[in-house]
């Protein structure tokens, strides 16, 4: 499922009776906006990481018998490597770091988390576009960082796969995931990067740790909106304009 796909539909994600868009109800829905989250530029630059915009998408959904209107934050960062494979010449975007937030949703008395049911395999194959066919395995350690402007503890697994990079080489990669919650939002944190002969992934892991220190997450958050237009093209607005 294409990384586009995934904002949209992880607000059902968590219900487990069905879930479907709504039509012609906007006006009676109740409303849940997250907060959008980001990394500071100074943070990226020092990781090395290349912002590639953030996406906002707005759904309606029915939870417990109720319309409700779910906005979503989706921000992704990329980085190009050099690889000791033949197949991408010298360097490639073969490291990722994304971040999604996502409201927690209170109707009827009863709480969901809209990404709550997602696997850690669903949760980082969609919020990227560089990694497809992505396996997860085992769990292999852990680790807990504090952002420096955040009062959160974000608590990282990482694990081993495999995936094709960009369509063409499958390529050990590790993952690391972690869910915190902060203020009102749910937030999902995800890195994957190589895990092969003659790349240092311990090094990338560092860099993954810098991007977590420099996390932005309030209702205040510059950040660049790109949105798809129907055409397939993209368009990109100041959420703060």
């Amino acid at each position: 499922m294409n990384r586009r796909l995934f904002v949209a539909t992880i607000a059902a994600g968590a219900v487990g009776t069905s879930a479907g868009c709504l039509s012609g109800i906007i006006n009676d829905a109740t409303t849940f906006e997250a907060f959008p989250v980001r990394v500071s530029t100074a943070a990226a630059d020092e990781a090395g990481y290349e912002y590639k915009g953030t996406r906002k998408r707005v759904e309606e959904r029915e939870f417990a018998g109720e319309s409700v209107e779910v906005t979503n934050y989706l921000s992704e960062y990329t980085r190009t490597l050099e690889l000791p494979l033949d197949a991408f010449g010298s360097e490639t975007e073969a490291g990722v770091f994304a971040l999604i937030s996502t409201p927690q949703v209170s109707v009827a008395g009863e709480s969901f988390n809209p990404v709550g049911e997602m696997s850690t395999a669903e949760l980082a194959e969609h919020v990227q576009n560089q990694y497809d066919k992505l396996e997860i395995g085992s769990n292999i350690g852990g680790r807990a960082l504090e952002p420096d402007e955040l009062d959160v503890r974000v608590s990282f697994d990482t694990y081993e796969g495999a995936a094709t990079l960009h369509g063409e080489q499958e390529i050990n990669v590790l993952v690391d995931i972690a869910q915190p919650d902060h203020d009102s939002d749910h937030l999902v944190l995800i890195g994957v990067y190589p895990d092969e002969e003659g790349f240092s992934a311990e090094s990338e892991q560092g860099r993954i740790d810098t991007m977590v220190a420099g996390l932005e997450h309030s209702d205040d958050v510059d950040v660049d909106i790109v949105e798809e237009d129907g055409d397939g093209g993209d368009n990109e607005t100041d959420e703060n304009e």
